[in-house]
């Protein structure tokens, strides 16, 4: 509320994109290990599935955007700790 228009922009820009890069980030990993597939191709080779791989099918329903969500922060916080 205290800043000109050009900074509210600026700022409302930014973080519109923090966010849009963060739901990325979730879609993309839940995709891969959810179902091994990226965009509906399989991206995972046939040797890990006869070396016993198994998708992981919880990373496809809601919660598992909340395991992606919580694993991103604690990246987050793992990264940026100050020593």
């Amino acid at each position: 509320m205290n800043n000109p228009p050009f900074r509210a922009f600026i700022d409302g820009l930014a973080n519109g994109l923090g966010y849009a890069s963060l739901l990325v980030g979730v879609a993309f990993f839940r995709e891969l290990l959810g179902s091994g597939k990226l965009l509906g191709y399989p991206v995972v080779p046939d040797f890990f599935y006869q070396a016993g791989y198994v998708n992981n099918g919880l990373l496809v329903l809601a919660p598992g955007a909340f395991i992606m969500i919580g694993l991103f922060v604690w990246l987050e916080h793992t990264l940026l700790e100050k020593k």
